[in-house]
C-alpha cells in the first residue's frame, strides 16, 4: 500500500460548468487509489424551448472546450473523461470519432466519450434492442438515436424530458426518471439506457434493474466503469448497478 493519492490512477473529467451531478456521482463510486479531478468547460446557462436551443448548446460549447481540457491536463491525469454527452452524440458515430480524436490529439492520453462507454457496457450486457431516456429536445435525441443505430442495435423508443435550462437537469427526480422508464420499456428491449451526464441517475440504476429486470444503464456510471476497465482496474462497487457489480 502506498499513500500517494492516485497511486493506481488519476482521472480528469471535463463537465460542463452548468453540471453538477458528475463529480459526486463519481465521488460515490470511489475506488482505493484512484482519484479523480475534473475542469470545467464554460457553457452557457440557457433555456430549452426549441431544437435550435439544443444544437446552439453544443455549438457554445466549442470555445472552451479545448482551453479547459488544457487546464485539465495541468494536473496530469492518466486517463480522460469527456463529461458531457451530446457533443459526443451529435452527427452520429462520425461526430463522435472525430470529437474523441480532436481531445485525444490535444491531451496526448485515452479519452473515454459517453457514447463509446455505453456501447461497451452494452455489449458486455449482450444487449441488442434498447430503450433511451434523456434530459433532451428531440433534436438532440434523434442524433442520439442515429449514434445507436449506426452502432448497430435497434433503438426501439427515446423519451427526452426536455429540461427547461441546462442548470435545471439536475432536479430531474427519481419519480420522473421512473415515469420515463416505465413508458419506454417493454418485452423487446434488452436494456435500459440513460444519456445526459447532468442527470443524478447512477444511484438508481439498482433499484430500476429491480423494477424492470433488465440491465439500466446509467451514462455517469457506464463512463467511470469503462475508464478503470480501460486502465486494468477490475474493483467492483455495489449500489450502482450490475455493471459496477458484476462486471
Amino acid at each position: 500500500m502506498t499513500d500517494v493519492l492516485g497511486h493506481r490512477l488519476k482521472v480528469g473529467s471535463l463537465v460542463p460548468s452548468t453540471n453538477s451531478s458528475v463529480e459526486p456521482e463519481i465521488a460515490g463510486m470511489a475506488i482505493e487509489g484512484v482519484t479523480h479531478l475534473a475542469a470545467r468547460i464554460s457553457v452557457p446557462n440557457q433555456e430549452f424551448r426549441s431544437n435550435a436551443d439544443a444544437e446552439a448548446i453544443v455549438v457554445a460549447t466549442e470555445p472552451d472546450l479545448l482551453p479547459a481540457l488544457s487546464r485539465l491536463m495541468a494536473a496530469n491525469p492518466d486517463r480522460v473523461i469527456m463529461a458531457m454527452a451530446v457533443p459526443c452524440f451529435w452527427g452520429g458515430r462520425a461526430g463522435s470519432t472525430s470529437m474523441k480524436r480532436r481531445l485525444e490529439e490535444h491531451a496526448g492520453v485515452p479519452v473515454t466519450v459517453p457514447p463509446d462507454a455505453l456501447d461497451q457496457a452494452l455489449t458486455t450486457m449482450q444487449a441488442k434492442t434498447i430503450a433511451v431516456v434523456s434530459p433532451y429536445m428531440p433534436l438532440a435525441d434523434e442524433h442520439v438515436k442515429v449514434w445507436f443505430e449506426e452502432a448497430g442495435y435497434g433503438v426501439d423508443k427515446i423519451v427526452g424530458l426536455r429540461a427547461p435550462r441546462e442548470d435545471q437537469v439536475i432536479d430531474i427526480t427519481a419519480d420522473q426518471l421512473q415515469t420515463a422508464f416505465d413508458r419506454v420499456d417493454s418485452s423487446r428491449v434488452d436494456a435500459l439506457v440513460h444519456v445526459g451526464t447532468s442527470i443524478a441517475m447512477a444511484r438508481l440504476a439498482a433499484p430500476f434493474e429491480a423494477r424492470y429486470r433488465k440491465p439500466v444503464i446509467s451514462v455517469n456510471v457506464a463512463c467511470w466503469w469503462a475508464t478503470l476497465r480501460a486502465a486494468g482496474i477490475a474493483d467492483r462497487r455495489d449500489g450502482y448497478g450490475r455493471l459496477l457489480r458484476d462486471f
